[in-house]
This record gives structure tokens, C-alpha cells and sequence, in this order.
């Protein structure tokens, strides 16, 4: 099931005191999908697929994904850590990447991350293609 289509953007700047997701104004189509609505009964361990791509207005997600992944979440609900994380590139030869989160510290009850791209695993392309494309 779609719980969100459409286009996610952020100023840049901040008027509250938490840090923004990137100091640039920028805009990504962002498609947030909950998998276990159209499967009661089943536990998946990555219940949520979050589907962005690039809409050429400003910062690349590939230097503020943690920051944009935890507000995602905040956002939407979302265990930061129960999402699989997808990057499409329509007109790439490999058009999707996945990006791996992995928690690296914790400072002041907040938690920085370290990003790793890699390239969908067959399972995770199925799911793609069905649920978010």
C-alpha cells in the first residue's frame, strides 16, 4: 500500500534547533510503501520500502541520506532501521541502488550514520518493481 507519492522538499535553513537535512533547499520525488498492509499475517523484517528520486532541484541525496532517512521517519512513522532505502535513476543503466544505514555512533542521544550503496539483490528487485514502480 502507497502511504505517500509525491514530492518531499526542505528549505535548507532552520528556524528550529535541530539540523536540517541538508543547509540546501532541495525537492526528490519520494514514494513511501508499506508492504505489510497487503499481507496480514505475514512479519516482514523490512516492512517499509521508501522509493526516492532526483528531481534536479538541489542537494544530492548522496550527501545528506542519514539526515534525509531520519526525517523520513520522524515524518512518517518510520523504524529508520525496518526500511529498505532505494535511489532510482530512470535513466541510468543500473537505475536502482540501495543504501545501508549503518549506525556508527551516538552523541547527545542522537545517532550519526555511515551510507553504502549497492546494487538491489533479486528479491529486493521483485519487490521493487511490484510494489513501487
Amino acid at each position: 500500500m502507497i502511504v505517500y507519492d509525491g514530492e518531499y522538499s526542505w528549505k535548507g535553513n532552520t528556524t528550529v534547533k535541530k539540523r536540517p537535512i541538508s543547509w540546501w533547499r532541495s525537492s526528490y520525488h519520494l514514494r513511501v510503501v508499506d508492504l505489510s498492509q497487503g499481507a496480514p499475517g505475514v512479519v516482514f523484517l523490512k516492512p517499509h520500502v521508501v522509493l526516492f528520486t532526483d528531481s534536479g532541484d538541489g542537494a544530492s541525496v548522496a550527501n545528506c541520506m542519514p539526515d534525509l532517512a531520519k526525517q523520513i521517519c520522524e515524518d512518517f512513522n518510520l523504524d529508520l532501521n525496518r526500511v529498505v532505502w532505494v535511489e532510482d535513476h530512470p535513466e541510468a543503466k543500473e537505475r536502482f541502488r540501495i543504501a545501508v544505514l549503518k549506525q556508527v555512533a551516538r552523541l547527545g542521544g542522537e545517532a550519526f550514520y555511515r551510507v553504502s550503496w549497492r546494487p538491489p539483490g533479486p528479491r529486493e528487485m521483485d519487490l521493487i518493481q511490484t510494489h513501487c514502480i
